[in-house]
């Protein structure tokens, strides 16, 4: 892959309440994960409730993981459909965040130690992951500040001409504004991910 520069990159930001979508179609892509077959319907909505359909009958959310920025379904492991999957809930058209100027992305693991007596090396277990997400913009307006209890879908784009982003949901953990006598006034948000986070 070429080196990329940050003048192809961006964040896409949607939250509030979205638009319905009724008995929506998912396609398998194997190992019991599914993802909405409409590509403009991906960015479920989590601020609203999601229902997972297997034939007429509902799926407990206790045997599925949703990854809201890619519009996937996770099935635990052993959890078999007698049916077709569709789903029903709200998704988000997304939009550029106004006057960004760059963001991080951090993903932490959560290991935990394995070892037992006699070991002479130190084992562990992945247990779970983490991340957080922040961006800074020039102030543009109160958008999140208006929208802090919200849940949020981010893409973050590593290349926008590509299509090159990081996709997931997440929730507002802070935002800040900060202005100097020989600066611009500019907004810094951070993120926590909620639901999981893919690449495209």
């Amino acid at each position: 892959m070429p080196v990329l520069t940050g003048l192809g990159a961006d964040i896409y930001v949607a939250s509030g309440v979205g638009t319905v979508m009724t008995g929506e179609a998912v396609t398998s892509l194997g190992a019991g994960v599914y993802q909405i077959t409409n590509a403009a319907k991906r960015a479920i909505d989590p601020n609203s409730a999601l229902t997972v359909l297997d034939g007429a009958s509902t799926v407990s959310p206790a045997t599925y993981q949703v990854n809201f920025g890619a519009g996937t379904i996770t099935l635990t492991l052993g959890t078999v459909l007698a049916g077709v999957m569709t789903v029903t809930g709200r998704y988000h058209t997304m939009a550029q965040a106004a006057q960004g100027t760059e963001w991080s992305l951090d993903v932490e693991t959560n290991l935990q130690e394995s070892h037992t007596f006699g070991d002479s090396w130190k084992e562990s277990v992945f247990v779970n992951a983490s991340g957080t997400v922040s961006f800074q913009r020039f102030l543009n307006d109160d958008y999140f500040h208006l929208n802090i209890a919200n849940y949020y879908i981010l893409y973050l784009y590593a290349d926008l001409s590509g299509g090159k982003r990081h996709m997931c949901g997440a929730a507002l953990k802070s935002v800040g504004v900060s202005a100097g006598n020989n600066d611009l006034i500019k907004e810094n948000v951070s993120f926590t991910i909620h639901g999981g986070m893919s690449i495209a």
